[in-house]
């Protein structure tokens, strides 16, 4: 029977009971702030805000490195000699850890590696399916499982809803007119993941109680998720009236006993506070 470690990048946004409780390895991307880089994870999520309230300038975000990669990679081996790694990287067409990752893997045996096509907690949804697939099935192969990988990940679905389009403006993915427009006519537009891209989603009109509960209405009404993987979560800053709120319509919906789960820097530093996601698994 293989010995299988998985492995993601810090965007994924694990929290840590999930990565104790299924030995997941996770390899730091990075946050730079002016003339300094962090590893993701080094520092508070705080500091991301706190920089760009500062000097009115985005914290830049890049991929996990290949020596990143290598340094984690050799860790494992160091540790399990016969493991077999699953890498199930964050979303190929938003930034080089993909890339980085193939190239160290290239000095190792025993590597398979996988596109999860999903951010934050819609990584954490694949890994966390993963992880428990492999646990239930511990004699199937490396490709039977990233087979599985590759079918999940068309089946996760997820939404962001961002309280303030700042960030988005500040970074270029918003025009100036477009957010002057959302901010007269008070209208919260949501992004979804397809096939890896951010890309808009619906549009919102009133108060972000209002789209919030709107958000999550339409997301059980355009999915067919099982409501056992259903997550939510979100940046710093959203208030717990907000999640009794979404924990109310949750329970609607047949989803018990979820916790709210924190988004780290790397997607923080894009979508500002207080920004809402939600995630889930369509039914096979």
């Amino acid at each position: 029977m293989k010995k299988y470690i998985i492995t993601t990048e810090s965007g994924s946004d694990l929290p840590k009971e999930i990565i104790d409780r299924y030995n997941i390895k996770v390899i730091p991307m990075n946050v730079t702030m002016g003339d300094s880089t962090y590893p993701d994870g080094s520092f508070e999520v705080q500091k991301v805000f706190d920089y760009y309230d500062e000097t009115g300038t985005l914290s830049k975000t890049s991929g996990s490195t290949p020596e990143d990669c290598s340094r984690i990679y050799r860790e494992i081996y160091t540790e399990f000699p016969d493991a077999h790694i699953i890498h199930i990287a964050y979303s190929a067409v938003t930034t080089v850890s993909f890339n980085s990752a193939n190239i160290a893997a290239e000095d190792f045996e025993n590597i398979s590696l996988v596109d999860s096509k999903h951010l934050t907690i819609g990584a954490t949804a694949v890994v966390k399916s993963t992880a428990e697939f492999i646990e239930a099935n511990p004699n199937e192969t490396p490709e039977g499982i990233i087979a599985f990988i590759e079918r999940l990940s068309q089946r996760t679905r997820m939404v962001f809803i961002p309280k303030t389009l700042l960030y988005l403006k500040a970074g270029g993915r918003v025009s100036k007119l477009a957010f002057r427009g959302a901010n007269l006519l008070k209208i919260y537009p949501t992004i979804i993941i397809e096939n890896g891209y951010l890309v808009s989603g619906k549009k919102y009109r009133g108060t972000f109680e209002r789209s919030i509960k709107r958000m999550i209405n339409d997301f059980f009404l355009t999915y067919d998720v099982d409501p056992d993987t259903v997550l939510i979560g979100g940046s710093l800053g959203v208030s717990d009236e907000y999640k009794e709120i979404i924990y109310n319509l949750l329970k609607e919906r047949g989803v018990h006993n979820t916790k709210w789960m924190s988004a780290g820097a790397v997607i923080s530093s894009h979508s500002g506070p207080s920004a809402i996601a939600i995630t889930g698994i369509e039914k096979e």
